[in-house]
């Protein structure tokens, strides 16, 4: 047993043992290890005894050195001074007095043998002895790790070559003062020596680089240390995630560590004898934070334990045990449940009670939003959870439950969605299920991963006229690919997603865009291109492309006249949001809340004198009309920052300054129907308002008709400068 594992875990007795009985054959580096630790732990005054006793012994075997290196940690570690630094001045002379170099080096390092206080003289003397040649050092502020060529003591000099292959020379003096010695165990050092090789042991042996990392900071290491210690060799970002991730659970499972705290604040001990599995696990689960944290580990050793291991039951023992907790969320709960009853084949006793409520309650008049047991489901913790919850409907709901999986099927948690649909399917629901993708056709944002799955089904056969076209079935893909691309950064479900949805569309030959837009007239398909400048994946940017070429190689050549003459509509991204929200609170609020006043108005009896019913079919009438009409000018819309705008020439995209009959001027801001009123302070004018329309095309100090309230006015164009869209 190592000394400095001892220490770090304070077992003083089999210390004291350990160093009286083990002297003869101790480690000097683990002796050396342990002083250091002791002074952290500020129990430096019982080891002062030990270490002079383990000198004298070195000393009278011919190892005046080793001698000095034990004292001289003692005395820096805070052992008595005088006392200490007698000792270690006769022990220095006798190790290094006959050498020749050791004028100049007492000189340099300040050693004075005689003096009362030695501590930082030995610092300097140890950096000095270490930097030998083919000795690594490091340089804190920047420089990095470099290897000693050579020492040349007549000159006062030393030659480093870093790892960037720089060599220079630098004063002995100035060596001291700057570089720390490099241990050869030390990362840092071993990545400098064989960084191909290191990189290998990290990713295979991830735990015995986390015990190298342990050993070296005397037992016990946190997490920050670690990911400094790997952000040296190279090892941030995901990389270090994936790492930590591998490494702390073989630390959580190995009976030669010990880990408390959490995943980010994690302490990991280094264990001075192995412990019982068994026992540490329990330990381990019960200290745990929280219900999430057990269910974690618990996870984690499921998935490298046998069937037949004991741990095995000690940790879903342990699971139950923190499920029962009313205070944890049931979402947690529900979660913990749901693995044991994959696990044992059992459903627990306290799970069906505690969701009782919610099997039993009634659907809510609005079909935007869930069934509150499919609530509870869409708030589980992880994917496989929300899919165990499928295997769960079953029990729930018996014979009924495909219908009752039909009924909710759009409110399906993202696991669900896959499992789901495939039973559904082999259940004999598919026409069902296929209503579904037409609903869900007209509401696209609504649920992405279910659209994308049946997308994928359902686009390999021919669908029933009563469905949308394939150009509008197109668009509706479009859409949400492109909502997606836009808000898929930091979320690794909607990054799958919108992966997945890209694949659907543009993989194979054709691809299934490509057939979609296949009997596309030219306003569709300029539809589709737009929907993508707005931003999709590459690939099905180029399959759109492909089916536009297809229909016509002259799809995209560049028409003559001005870019705002024909039918096209300009605007902003900000605008071009602003009208696209407006179309998502008319589909996804105020049709759906619409729908619900039609049931709630029918179901107050005879139809033909219901004032109720026909307001709300009239609202009906509007607010579809309304919503096929924003739906018709976005399929026709461009957008002013993909404009090259003429120079000098007042366009949309423009600021134009002109003065009136009467000497004012005036400013505008020349942009599209839905950019608000300013812009910059500036006042806008939609290019299509008849104000707009008399300036459009004129250049600087010429005379634009303007239409005005109070009939026609001749002005003057005194300046156009291009707005910043961006």
């Amino acid at each position: 047993m190592q000394l400095s594992s001892l220490v770090s875990q304070e077992k003083w007795q089999e210390f004291d043992t350990a160093w009286k009985s083990g002297m003869a054959e101790a480690d000097l580096k683990d002796v050396l290890a342990a002083l250091s630790l002791a002074a952290s732990k500020n129990r430096i005054a019982r080891c002062v005894p030990l270490a002079r006793e383990y000198a004298n012994m070195l000393e009278a075997d011919g190892q005046p050195e080793n001698a000095a290196r034990i004292i001289g940690a003692t005395l820096v570690a805070g052992g008595n001074r005088p006392e200490l630094s007698e000792h270690l001045g006769r022990l220095v002379t006798e190790a290094f007095g006959s050498e020749d170099w050791w004028e100049s080096c007492s000189q340099l390092t300040g050693f004075d043998t005689g003096g009362p206080d030695l501590r930082a003289a030995w610092k300097s003397l140890s950096h000095f002895l270490a930097f030998k040649p083919k000795s690594l050092i490091v340089h804190p502020g920047g420089w990095g790790v470099g290897e000693i060529l050579s020492r040349d003591d007549s000159a006062q000099t030393l030659k480093v070559r870093f790892h960037d292959g720089r060599t220079d020379d630098f004063p002995l003096r100035t060596a001291v003062d700057i570089f720390d010695p490099l241990k050869d165990e030390d990362l840092k050092a071993r990545h400098f020596r064989d960084a191909d090789g290191l990189k290998k042991e990290v990713k295979k042996e991830p735990l015995e680089v986390l015990r190298t990392l342990a050993e070296l900071a005397g037992g016990t290491i946190t997490t920050n240390n670690i990911k400094t210690a790997m952000a040296n060799i190279g090892i941030e970002g995901s990389a270090w995630s994936a790492w930590w991730r591998k490494a702390r659970k073989l630390a959580e499972n190995s009976e030669w560590f010990e880990v408390s705290g959490s995943a980010q604040k994690a302490i990991i001990r280094l264990l001075a004898e192995a412990k019982d599995p068994s026992e540490a696990l329990r330990r381990q689960l019960q200290m745990s934070s929280n219900l999430a944290d057990v269910h974690r580990r618990v996870r984690d050793l499921l998935g490298t334990a046998k069937e037949d291991d004991p741990l095995r039951t000690i940790a879903l023992g342990e699971l139950a045990k923190a499920a029962e907790n009313e205070e944890e969320a049931l979402s947690e709960r529900l979660a913990a449940w749901l693995l044991l009853r994959d696990c044992q084949g059992v459903t627990p006793e306290l799970l069906l009670p505690a969701i009782e409520d919610l099997v039993n309650a009634e659907p809510g008049s609005d079909p935007s939003t869930p069934h509150p047991l499919w609530s509870l489901f869409q708030a589980l913790p992880s994917s496989k959870d929300q899919e165990r919850a499928t295997h769960l409907l079953k029990e729930l709901y018996e014979d009924a439950w495909m219908q009752h999986g039909i009924d909710n099927l759009a409110h399906a948690a993202p696991g669900m969605v896959r499992p789901l649909h495939d039973m559904l399917i082999k259940g004999g629901f598919k026409d069902d299920v296929r209503l579904v993708y037409r609903a869900l056709l007209a509401r696209p944002l609504r649920a992405p991963a279910l659209l994308v799955t049946l997308a994928a089904n359902f686009e390999k056969e021919e669908l029933p006229d009563t469905f949308p076209t394939p150009p509008q079935r197109a668009q509706a893909l479009l859409t949400l690919a492109n909502q997606l691309y836009s808000t898929r950064r930091g979320n690794p479900h909607l990054t799958r997603v919108c992966t997945r949805l890209t694949d659907v569309l543009s993989k194979g030959s054709p691809s299934l865009v490509e057939r979609l837009l296949e009997t596309s007239d030219p306003r569709a398909l300029r539809g589709a291109t737009l929907i993508c400048s707005r931003g999709v994946d590459s690939d099905l940017d180029r399959a759109v492309t492909e089916a536009a070429l297809s229909h016509d190689r002259h799809f995209f050549a560049v028409k003559t006249g001005h870019f705002w003459d024909g039918k096209m509509i300009w605007t902003t991204k900000i605008g071009l949001e602003r009208r696209s929200a407006e179309l998502r609170e008319l589909t996804e609020s105020k049709i759906p809340a619409n729908e619900v006043a039609i049931g709630v108005a029918a179901s107050y009896g005879d139809l033909s004198e219901n004032a109720e019913w026909e307001a709300a079919i009239e609202e009906q009438r509007n607010l579809t009309q309304r919503a096929m009409d924003i739906e018709t000018e976005l399929r026709e819309t461009d957008l002013l920052e993909n404009v090259a705008l003429p120079q000098g020439e007042a366009a949309p995209g423009t600021k134009v300054c002109y003065r009136e009959n009467d000497g004012r001027e005036r400013e505008v801001a020349i942009l599209g129907p839905w950019d608000g009123d300013t812009w910059g302070g500036v006042q806008v004018v939609s290019y299509r308002a008849p104000l707009a329309a008399g300036l459009l095309g004129t250049k600087i100090g010429a005379t634009a008709t303007l239409a005005l309230p109070t009939g026609e006015e001749q002005v003057e164009v005194l300046s156009v400068e291009p707005l910043i869209l961006e």
